[in-house]
């Protein structure tokens, strides 16, 4: 399946934050659609790595990208490792615990909103989530089917007499390595991907998000194109995505 962009179609606000599952997401979407991709500066520690990551994929799909700017939103988000420079970003322990330190608190709900708004002001068709299944269910309480379906209802008030975006999330029932084998399918950029929780130059290989990036990869038969840390030896055949 090749990408042809929908450069003529309705405009799909896609939030964007660089990772692997949002970089297959635009692709999805860039078949039928324009796209305005959002990204999301919250303060958190990955964030340089990320967004930059973003705009390269971006660039290559050539398609609208800005990011949204709340700095001031990450140093009050206290007890989370993605955003407190207290908390140590849990490596190789795929465990509840380790899945609430790098939960951030409500986060679908207010990058949502947000895109919602923009969504709104450029009459666009769709928002767009990349959330997925896990083998574990929706250990995210924001990412299940059922928020959404809420969501949906709550902005149908909160845009009352305004235009109404759709709210979509197409990979919500899919696996990770599901979302790997579609984006080869699509040629989607996904070695220009960013997945890492840590600001360093390489992948670290090893903190919650390069595990599921490297055990999907894995899952789904596909090379995984991504660079990871020497120190990465860990054998993840028997970690299932979290």
């Amino acid at each position: 399946m090749s990408l042809t962009p929908g450069r003529h179609g309705p405009l799909a606000v896609v939030v964007f934050s660089g990772g692997l599952d949002s970089t297959v997401l635009a692709a999805h979407y860039g078949r039928t659609h324009r796209l305005l991709l959002i990204s999301f500066d919250y303060g958190q520690r990955h964030g340089p790595r990320e967004l930059a990551a973003a705009r390269d994929v971006a660039e290559h799909l050539t398609a609208e990208h800005h990011t949204v700017t709340v700095h001031g939103l990450g140093p009050l988000l206290t007890g989370c490792s993605l955003t407190d420079p207290a908390e140590a970003v849990p490596t190789l322990v795929p465990s509840s615990t380790a899945l609430r330190s790098i939960t951030i608190p409500n986060r679908n709900a207010f990058i949502t909103d947000m895109a919602v708004a923009i969504a709104m002001a450029r009459r666009a068709e769709l928002v767009a989530l990349g959330v997925h299944h896990t083998r574990e269910g929706y250990p995210m309480p924001d990412a299940d089917p059922g928020f959404f379906s809420v969501y949906q209802e709550m902005i149908k008030q909160a845009t009352r007499g305004f235009h109404t975006p759709r709210i979509e999330t197409p990979f919500v029932t899919m696996q990770k390595e599901d979302i790997v084998a579609y984006g080869r399918r699509l040629d989607a950029p996904m070695d220009k991907s960013r997945t890492c929780y840590l600001d360093s130059s390489l992948h670290c290989g090893v903190c919650l998000a390069c595990l599921t990036r490297r055990n999907a990869f894995s899952l789904a038969g596909v090379p995984d194109p991504t660079t990871y840390s020497s120190e990465a030896t860990h054998d993840t055949s028997d970690l299932r995505p979290a």
